[in-house]
Parts: C-alpha cells; sequence; structure tokens
C-alpha cells in the first residue's frame, strides 16, 4: 500500500499527465506523453489506464493516441457557471476608479440595446454615470457602438432599421459613416463618444471577452468633457483596455 506521501505525488503526477494537452495537442501518443513529462513508460502508462478506468482519457483507436474524456466536459460546464462577470470585473472596476476618479461601467447587450449591470461611482462633484439597470441605446455612446461593432451584419442590420435616432447633434445618423465607426471600432479595439448621447460627455470602452474569445460586455470610463483632455484620454484609454483584458483573462480568455 503506498503511504500518503506517495499518494499525494501520485495526484499530482496525474494533474501533470492531464495538463500536458494543450489545444494544440489535443492527442498525445504514450512516447509524447513521456517526454513531455521526463517519466519513464511504465509509470506513465499506470497513470493512463487508471484514468481511462474512469474516462477521465480516452484511448483513440483510429489514432492510436490518448484524449481528453467527456467528464471534462460537465467540469468545465460547472467552472464556467461560477464565473459572475459582476463579480469578476468590480475589484477592477473599482481599480480604475480610484485611479481616474471618473465613473466606470459595465455594459451588456439586450437585444438591440444595452443595459449597465455594474457600477463604481465617480468620487469627483461633477460626475456623470448611468445608473444600474439603465437601459441604453446600443447606436450611439462608446459602450454601444462597441458592442454592436462586434456583433453579426445581421445584429447590426436589425439596429440599424431601427433607426439611428438623434439624440443629440453628434449622435452618428448617417447609416454610411456609422458603418465606417464601427469598422474603426473592431480595427482599433477600442471605442470613443464625445456627446453623442449626452452633451459634455465623454466616454471610452473596451471590449470584454469570455473564455471564446466572444465579446460579452463593454467596460468604460465616463466624465465630463472638461476632465477628458487629450493626455487623460490617452491615458483612460490605456486604462480601460487593460482594464478589460484583465477582467477578460480572469473570465479565462487567453490570446
Amino acid at each position: 500500500m503506498e503511504n500518503k506521501g506517495d499518494t499525494v505525488r501520485s495526484v499530482e503526477k496525474a494533474m501533470d499527465l492531464l495538463l500536458a494537452f494543450s489545444e494544440e495537442k489535443t492527442q498525445l501518443s504514450l512516447p509524447e506523453i513521456c517526454a513531455i513529462m521526463n517519466m519513464p513508460k511504465s509509470t506513465v502508462y499506470r497513470l493512463l489506464s487508471t484514468l481511462e478506468k474512469r474516462r477521465f482519457i480516452e484511448h483513440n483507436k483510429l489514432s492510436g493516441k490518448y484524449q481528453l474524456g467527456v467528464p471534462f466536459l460537465r467540469l468545465a460546464n460547472i467552472v464556467l457557471k461560477n464565473f459572475d462577470l459582476r463579480e469578476i470585473a468590480l475589484p477592477v472596476m473599482i481599480e480604475l476608479r480610484d485611479l481616474t476618479g471618473e465613473t466606470i461601467n459595465l455594459y451588456l447587450k439586450r437585444g438591440l440595446e444595452r443595459v449597465c449591470i455594474e457600477q463604481a461611482e465617480g468620487i469627483h462633484n461633477l460626475r456623470r454615470f448611468s445608473n444600474i439597470g439603465d437601459v441604453l441605446p446600443l447606436y450611439c455612446g462608446a459602450s454601444g457602438k462597441l458592442l454592436l461593432a462586434y456583433q453579426t451584419e445581421d445584429e447590426i442590420e436589425k439596429v440599424i432599421k431601427n433607426g439611428l435616432r438623434a439624440w443629440t447633434q453628434n449622435t452618428i445618423t448617417d447609416i454610411t459613416t456609422f458603418r465606417e465607426e464601427l469598422k474603426i471600432i473592431r480595427e482599433k479595439g477600442y471605442a470613443y463618444s464625445h456627446g453623442e448621447r449626452e452633451i459634455g460627455v465623454t466616454s471610452v470602452a473596451a471590449p470584454i471577452k469570455n473564455h471564446n474569445g466572444m465579446v460579452i460586455a463593454a467596460l468604460s470610463i465616463s466624465g465630463p468633457d472638461a476632465r477628458f483632455n487629450d493626455e487623460n484620454l490617452l491615458n483612460y484609454t490605456k486604462l480601460v483596455i487593460n482594464g478589460a483584458a484583465k477582467i477578460s483573462e480572469n473570465l479565462g480568455y487567453i490570446k
């Protein structure tokens, strides 16, 4: 019988074996696993046999190689359900708020609109923010345009057909100009808004991605034009991009 230390080492070896698989190497032969783990064939084979009994490892008879088993699908779904976007995003949002003093918002797409689901309120006396739960348009404002830019052509067309109503004189209502704006956002990876929904307000937004690389939310920094001079705007753009990337990474996104 193995002692306690041996048992723990066996578990560690089994975990190392499972982690040998990757998106680039979804199937591995016995010699390949031995080389990656730098372990003798007999030891690796015993580990594979044990994992195969519980279906965590499957032997592909066509390729003659080993692959991860079906139980990982169920386990992956359990893990993903524990990733609450608001809970993961809020610490980063508070950090951004403390660095900038401005209001930080988190938006999701809902149909042809967007909704604010979380917020870190700015510390200035003069501040601008959307309340949690506010439903706003997709076609104007940095967060709205950013969310829409990463949708399918069909979704974009639905929003355009629904009408690009002018909220202010700065709202983009020309369809050709609007499509070009979405293209620029996709190319740059962030979006600006200068008084498109409310005069005197500037905002910058960046995309949050899930583990599959899909854009699922927008993170924004918003405030009065007076505090968004060129220097601050450049700094805020870098901060919101980095903040969104950090949240994405915490959601399982890998570049």
